[in-house]
């Protein structure tokens, strides 16, 4: 972690206008560090580790890689050296650390480059390093949790023997000396606190936790103002203009470290975008390409083309239509979230499909998917029900450490690396957990998510649809069979009753209104099919079967007017459950007994069905050849 690995905008420095917001607080973890350096023996130290931090320098500020942080402080507490170890590296030298440190470790037998490949090894150097009478300094162990190939039960024997080295000085009576010789402090550099052993840090009053946190607000203003000159027109921005520019960056970088804000400004030089066109280069870097489906004129002229291409599929649900392309137009010029002022991290847009079962709700998610990216593959589908348990968290979210798993990640995160531009389904999403709805307050608030490894996914671009068939029974079981909403409802009645019982059940029954609000006034209702709307269904589905048959095994099916209305009556008898149940009607009385049909009489070019029978729970087709 030297000052060489992180680019040499790390010392520009930016001084404090008069009209500009204070200079930025100190991180709290260089507070901490600073109070505990002194008189701790261990730390272990885990979080951003790998970035810049704002130092306070020459009436101005500097941004400082975490070595350089850790040595301002270890000088200006009278430490004389900062050595750091990896076991890629070996040990070295801080380079800002006088010449003269490298002949004395020399002269005690310590060599810089040098490797411990043992515990025993590792021990020894850990020993001699912390125990210099003369030489005060400071050790960080890079990478802790790979050293010796990550055995864990090397590195417990590590630990013990650098335990017992500090403790011994601690307890002797180096502090009692005048003047006092300060402890040689360790910093375990680990990627989260779990990856030391428990016993090492829990309850260890000679080791305290540090968490450096990533860059807040002021932290990713500051350094914005260095990055002005990689953007085509930042050297001509005027006060209003760089200011404006300067918040843009700093709130769209949200959750961003201050070393991929220097990626973004790379990006806007190599591609010589300007000043206005910071969303793009930030999306450019999280996402990993500067392809936007969303601005594309083919998805536009689609969208020219939507309440076709949705009733092909679609039938019987006009009103949710009309409100599905209302938000989809929102979502492509850019508009979702605007009434909020955070549109830039937010999905593209939300909806929450409800309403009976069977009537069209995942085939319309499914039709919208195909409409917008031309291929329903492009639908990233949860089904929810296989997310009741409370631990089936982990499946979205990936396990957590050290359980079996853990380093495939999350399933929803892993999904959204590989397709960012998307749709993403929870189907039937009330049967869910409701720590599993927790996961959703992220996505829709913040637009990201981040699994167990630590890998985030960006939700930025991708369309989120949730279905559900709440609202369908009501809590008075003695009326209307048991039914909240009934097929002669009016649809301004059937959608007041669903989004009242949408807004009961995350305020009252999972005491989530925070959820409720983040959907808003995206819940779209689907009302019962009627007869008509059933006849169509079915002629749909049979001409698909058709279709299938013809080609498949190049036979052509002609079904006389008889025969036709016989499966209407088999199939259309109660269309209560929805196309769903008229899906699987068709099935039974229509696709089973038509491939004993084919099987028997093949090969066939042609087949007439002149009437279907259902008799003993068994349908048969009369077919002439």
């Amino acid at each position: 972690m030297d000052a060489e690995r992180i680019d040499s905008s790390s010392d520009m420095r930016v001084a404090e206008p008069a009209h500009e917001p204070a200079l930025p607080a100190m991180p709290v973890w260089f507070d901490e560090l600073d109070t505990g350096l002194s008189m701790q023996a261990h730390f272990a130290v885990s979080g951003n580790l790998r970035d810049l931090y704002p130092a306070h320098e020459d009436g101005g500020i500097a941004f400082r890689t975490f070595e350089q942080m850790v040595w301002r402080i270890a000088e200006a507490k009278g430490f004389a050296a900062l050595c750091i170890y990896d076991s890629d590296a070996g040990l070295r030298v801080h380079p800002e650390c006088p010449d003269r440190i490298v002949t004395r470790l020399m002269g005690a037998g310590v060599e810089v480059g040098a490797f411990a490949e043992t515990p025993e090894a590792f021990a020894k150097l850990h020993r001699t390093l912390t125990s210099l009478q003369d030489l005060p300094l400071v050790l960080i162990v890079d990478y802790a949790p790979a050293l010796f190939g990550g055995d864990m039960a090397l590195m417990s024997q590590a630990l013990v023997e650098a335990d017992k080295t500090a403790r011994q000085v601690m307890l002797g009576d180096a502090l009692d000396r005048d003047p006092p010789r300060l402890p040689s402090p360790t910093l375990w550099l680990v990627e989260r606190p779990g990856d030391l052993p428990a016993w090492f840090v829990a309850g260890n009053d000679a080791l305290r936790e540090l968490s450096v946190e990533l860059p807040n607000l002021e932290d990713r203003y500051a350094y914005a103002r260095t990055l002005v000159g990689h953007f085509t027109d930042g050297e001509t921005l005027d006060g209003a203009e760089l200011a404006s520019f300067l918040e843009q960056f700093a709130l769209e970088a949200e959750g961003m470290k201050l070393a991929g804000m220097k990626s973004v400004a790379r990006i806007a030089e190599r591609h010589g975008l300007a000043s206005a066109e910071i969303t793009e280069a930030i999306r450019s870097h999280r996402l990993g390409t500067r392809r936007n489906p969303w601005k594309s004129p083919v998805m536009r002229s689609r969208m020219m083309r939507a309440r076709e291409i949705l009733t092909r599929r679609i039938k019987g649900q006009h009103h949710a239509i009309d409100k599905t392309l209302d938000i989809l137009m929102r979502s492509i010029v850019g508009l979702s979230g605007a009434q909020t002022g955070s549109r830039y991290n937010r999905p593209r847009g939300v909806m929450f499909f409800v309403g009976p079962t069977g009537v069209g709700k995942t085939e319309l998610a499914k039709a919208v998917t195909e409409l917008l990216f031309g291929d329903e593959n492009a639908c990233h589908r949860f089904d929810m029900s296989e997310f009741m348990e409370e631990n089936s968290i982990n499946r979205l979210i990936g396990a957590p450490p050290g359980y079996p798993g853990h380093e495939r990640g999350g399933e929803l995160v892993n999904a959204m690396h590989k397709r960012p531009f998307s749709v993403v389904l929870f189907d039937e999403v009330e049967k869910a957990h409701p720590r599993v709805l927790d996961a959703f307050l992220q996505i829709l608030d913040e637009g990201r998510l981040t699994d167990s490894r630590g890998s985030t996914a960006y939700f930025s671009e991708a369309l989120i649809i949730f279905t559900s068939n709440i609202g369908l029974i009501g809590k008075n079981h003695t009326q209307n069979m048991g039914m909240n909403i009934l097929p002669s409802d009016d649809f301004a009645e059937l959608e007041a009753k669903l989004i009242d019982a949408v807004r009961q059940h995350f305020r009252n029954e999972l005491n989530r209104p925070e959820l409720m609000n983040r959907i808003g006034q995206n819940v779209i209702a689907f009302e019962f099919i009627g007869g008509t709307v059933a006849a169509e269904i079915f002629s749909a589905i049979v001409g698909r079967v058709l279709d299938v048959v013809r080609a498949e095994h190049g036979v052509e099916i002609e079904i006389e007017p008889q025969a036709m209305d016989d499966l209407r009556s088999l199939c259309m008898a109660d269309w209560f459950e929805g196309g769903r149940g008229i899906a699987n009607r068709i099935e039974t009385h229509f696709i089973n007994p038509l491939s004993r049909e084919i099987f028997r009489h093949q090969p066939r070019e042609r087949m007439t069905i002149v009437s279907a029978k259902e008799a003993d729970s068994t349908t048969t087709l009369e077919c002439r050849l």
